[in-house]
C-alpha cells in the first residue's frame, strides 16, 4: 500500500465517522465534510497516479465518484434520502476509484438493507411498511383508490451504511491484495 493510498484512507475515515455522527444526531451529512472529501480524493488521485485510467489516477476517481453518486440521485429526488448522502457516496468513489467502488456500491447496499429491516423491527414499523407497500401496489394496479392520508416518514441515517459498507470494502480489498 502507498503512502497515497494510506492518505486517502485516513482522509477517507474521518470523513465517515464524521457524517455517522451528523447522520445520526442531526439528520444531515455536511458540505464541509463531503466537498473536501471529493477534492483531496481527486486531489491526492491526480498527484500520486496522474490522469490515468479507468483502473487508476483522476480519470478513475472522478467515473467512481460520479457513479456511485449517481446511484442515490432517483432516491434523493423522490426524498427518500438526502443529498448529503449522495455527495458522500461521491466523496467515496473519487476516493476509491474502480474497481474498488463496486464493491463498495455492494457493500454498501447490503449494509442498507440490514440497517433498514433492523430499524423498522427496532421502531416496530415492519406492518406499517408492509401494508403501505401493498397499498401502494393496489394502487398501481387499480385495484384500490389511492388514500390521501400520508403515511409516517421514519429516518433511516443512510450514512451509517455508507460508511460500513465502504469500511467493508477497503477490507475486502486488502483481503484481495494480500
Amino acid at each position: 500500500m502507498t503512502p497515497g493510498h494510506i492518505a486517502l484512507w485516513t482522509v477517507l475515515g474521518v470523513a465517515l465517522v464524521i457524517s455517522v455522527v451528523t447522520d445520526v444526531l442531526r439528520r444531515e451529512i455536511l458540505d464541509v465534510v463531503t466537498y473536501p472529501l471529493m477534492a483531496v480524493g481527486l486531489g491526492v488521485r491526480l498527484a500520486t497516479e496522474g490522469v490515468g485510467g479507468l483502473d487508476e489516477g483522476l480519470i478513475s476517481g472522478l467515473v467512481s465518484g460520479v457513479g456511485l453518486a449517481l446511484l442515490l440521485v432517483p432516491g434523493a429526488l423522490r426524498g427518500r434520502m438526502g443529498w448529503g448522502d449522495v455527495k458522500l457516496m461521491g466523496g467515496v468513489g473519487a476516493v476509491l476509484g474502480f474497481p474498488a467502488s463496486m464493491a463498495a456500491a455492494a457493500f454498501i447496499s447490503l449494509v442498507g438493507a440490514a440497517q433498514a429491516v433492523v430499524s423498522l423491527l427496532w421502531q416496530g414499523a415492519v406492518w406499517d411498511t408492509v401494508a403501505a407497500a401493498l397499498r401502494r401496489w393496489a394502487v398501481r394496479l387499480h385495484l384500490a383508490r389511492s388514500d390521501a392520508r400520508p403515511t409516517e416518514q421514519r429516518h433511516i441515517p443512510y450514512g451509517v451504511a455508507i460508511a460500513l459498507g465502504t469500511f467493508w470494502a477497503l477490507w475486502w480489498q486488502q483481503q484481495s491484495l494480500g
